[in-house]
């Protein structure tokens, strides 16, 4: 009987302390992706790239001022044109994001699966590329970037000009 007292004791106490002790509201948003561009710059020829699908948004403000964001791509497609020669590539990129912000301004931002990227994660070199792997970018308060990146890349400007 002591023990159920207690029990309610505390969570009676759970359920009367105020908004501070409660986690921070959740915003969630679905947004439907159909979007066409030309990219003339990366592959030496222009790229049309269509791209599909739906995004999910998750966003949430913390009580002590951090910031989560979470971006899940799970049907994404992008299908790129060489305008040259008409071939055509579609690739999935349905790499999810998750984005933590302190309030110092320091963050961390974690890419798992796969992402269409305009440089080169292992290289730094410009073009259009398919990630596959893991990303982290970590920012300190001062604005010091490290990277690190473990998986493969394939180089999509030299699939499109085959």
């Amino acid at each position: 009987m002591r023990r159920l007292s207690v029990l309610l004791l505390v969570t009676l106490a759970a359920l009367l302390a105020g908004p501070s002790a409660q986690a921070a509201e959740v915003f969630h948003e679905r947004v439907p992706v159909d979007d066409t561009f030309v990219n003339d710059q990366s592959c030496g020829f222009p790229v049309e790239v269509h791209i599909t699908g739906v995004a999910i948004i998750i966003e949430q403000h913390g009580n002590d001022g951090s910031f989560r964001l979470f971006v899940g791509q799970p049907q994404i497609k992008a299908t790129m044109t060489n305008l040259d020669t008409g071939k055509t590539i579609t690739v999935n990129i349905s790499g999810p994001l998750h984005i933590t912000e302190q309030p110092d301004g320091s963050f961390t931002a974690v890419e798992t699966g796969l992402w269409a990227r305009r440089v080169n994660p292992e290289t730094g070199e410009a073009g259009l590329f398919l990630a596959a792997g893991r990303r982290i970018s970590t920012v300190d308060a001062e604005g010091n970037e490290s990277v690190q990146f473990v998986g493969h890349v394939i180089d999509l400007c030299a699939e499109l000009a085959a």
